[in-house]
């Protein structure tokens, strides 16, 4: 007799299963576009250089293992909000800004959900479609999740006029997540004037808009990557914010990221910070401290800044020169077929429009691995095998 007797099994998690997949398949000409992870040109992980150097600068100091506050490292912190809002921004002078340290974005976003479901809102609409695990974080952090229109699967484009409709008829103080930059899975992002519209949009109809941002650097550059979500704060917009330095910085294991909340009322942040640390501490207590020390000693240093800046061009360039040949090579295999709407998609992930039979397929037949829905990660694309996937793309389409 055991008291688990009626445990049920549950499928394992779509996106982070692939890699053990991938590792199980013996075939030597096997592929993995699927966890959203960069790849070097010959599909290994990158540790960047300026994360060893802050790495050793910070080994040479023999600090020691004390518990951080349980809102994190102030210091990391300060410059975290700096890197998103930009040094200038009148939002960091305001003195109404909340910021507390996560277990990377996926803890930002559990931390978000679970504030707003406590104190504001019992609803959050979510794109369609979005970040698989946004759904059953949002759902466990007690919110009814809801969803608009966001991507044309007939146009493979923004479905930017059934996205404003469906947010004419939100309940005002619903909640709306936003993907900052980077759209997961889809690639496609609002122009800035799109943005706009947005903003205004949201407002008039009184929601609270909530921005996961995890790849700032990888769109344009880090100061376009976060001009939507500056444009909202300098808008007035009560807002959240989940980051996450899992992508930009190369620390995915280290699940570093942090939460903003931007009320309209200075009075307010000390009520707010009180509520985010309640809800840390009763859940993983206060958060891990090497990472958060690396992207401090990155950001506090002008030359590693510098140098971490360049190695983030490198790969966002590596990303589009890799997006431009697959295009081409669609191009040039099916002559008859229009890939000319990839050219819109920015970021690591290129949707690709398969459905899940056909990703079967190409797992079962070309040993190319991809989520169900298609989506691709274009860092695992390189100059050996884009002939290969354009051809197999192809032959399942």
């Amino acid at each position: 007799m055991s008291f688990f007797n009626d445990t049920p099994l549950l499928p394992d998690d779509p996106i982070l299963s692939l890699p053990i997949l991938f590792a199980e398949d013996p075939r030597p000409n096997k592929i993995n576009l699927g966890i959203g992870a960069y790849k070097t040109a010959d599909g290994r992980p990158l540790v960047l250089t300026s994360v060893r150097k802050a790495e050793s600068q910070i080994l040479q100091k023999q600090l020691n293992k004390e518990y951080l506050p349980i809102d994190g490292d102030e210091g990391f912190l300060k410059e975290a909000l700096q890197l998103l809002f930009g040094r200038e921004h009148p939002i960091l002078q305001s003195k109404t800004i909340v910021a507390a340290q996560a277990i990377g974005g996926s803890g930002a976003l559990r931390l978000g959900g679970e504030l707003l479901a406590k104190l504001v809102s019992k609803t959050i609409f979510l794109s369609q479609p979005s970040w698989s695990n946004h759904k059953q974080i949002f759902e466990k952090s007690g919110l009814n999740v809801g969803s608009y229109p966001y991507f044309d699967p007939k146009t493979y484009q923004l479905d930017f006029a059934g996205m404003c409709e469906a947010i004419r008829n939100m309940p005002p103080g619903s909640a709306i997540l936003l993907h900052g930059c980077c759209h997961n899975p889809t690639g496609l992002d609002p122009t800035f004037d799109q943005w706009k519209e947005l903003s205004a949009l949201i407002k008039q109809q009184k929601l609270i808009p909530f921005f996961d941002i995890a790849y700032q650097g990888f769109g344009q550059d880090l100061d376009q990557d976060a001009q939507a979500i500056r444009y909202f704060a300098s808008q007035g917009h009560e807002m959240v914010v989940a980051y996450s330095f899992s992508k930009n910085i190369g620390l995915y294991g280290e699940r570093v990221g942090f939460l903003t909340v931007i009320p309209t009322r200075p009075d307010l942040v000390a009520n707010i910070a009180s509520q985010v640390k309640f809800l840390i501490r009763c859940n993983y207590s206060t958060p891990p401290l090497h990472g958060a020390r690396i992207v401090a000693a990155i950001l506090k240093s002008p030359e590693l800044t510098q140098e971490w800046k360049t190695e983030l061009k490198n790969m966002c360039e590596r990303v589009k020169e890799m997006r431009k040949a697959l295009i081409a090579a669609l191009l040039v295999k099916a002559q008859d077929k229009n890939f000319t709407y990839m050219h819109h998609q920015s970021g690591l992930f290129s949707f690709s429009g398969l459905n899940s039979d056909q990703v079967l397929r190409l797992r079962k037949e070309a040993a190319i691995y991809m989520p169900s829905n298609g989506r691709i990660n274009i860092a695992g694309l390189n100059t050996q095998n884009i002939e290969c996937v354009a051809e197999a793309l192809l032959s399942v389409m």
